[in-house]
């Protein structure tokens, strides 16, 4: 499998398009630290969705921007699963690529900064 994004504590956020009212799904949860543009966990919501995939056994939703997310476990409070994905995304098998980037952008909503005072790396001055 190909390395990607983790995107644990996960919901559906439903997001209206301004161009034609429809109603597109985003996600929105705390990614991995894996992502050099997110050096610790941060919690993110996508871009809208275009697609699904199943590559050993995860799933795997792909956004406007072509980033791809496995998703970890659901946010408790959300009910909505991966079923239900399935049922509103087509499987990226059944998808064309699309022929021009889509500026669509990722927004961080929060960052969890560490506690520089008990980091020995931080260079905060701790007098």
């Amino acid at each position: 499998m190909n390395t990607r994004n983790v995107l644990n504590h996960w919901k559906i956020i439903h997001a209206k398009a301004p161009e034609n009212g429809q109603y597109l799904a985003c996600i929105e949860g705390e990614v991995a630290s894996s992502n050099p543009r997110f050096p610790q966990a941060s919690i993110i919501r996508t871009s809208y969705l275009t697609a699904y995939e199943i590559e050993a056994e995860s799933f795997v939703v792909i956004t406007a921007r072509r980033s791809e997310y496995v998703l970890g476990p659901r946010d408790p409070l959300e009910f909505l699963t991966e079923d239900f994905l399935k049922s509103i995304l087509p499987e990226r098998k059944q998808v064309q690529s699309p022929s021009t980037f889509d500026g669509a952008g990722s927004q961080i909503i929060a960052y969890n900064e560490i506690d520089r005072l008990n980091d020995p790396s931080s260079e905060t001055d701790k007098r």
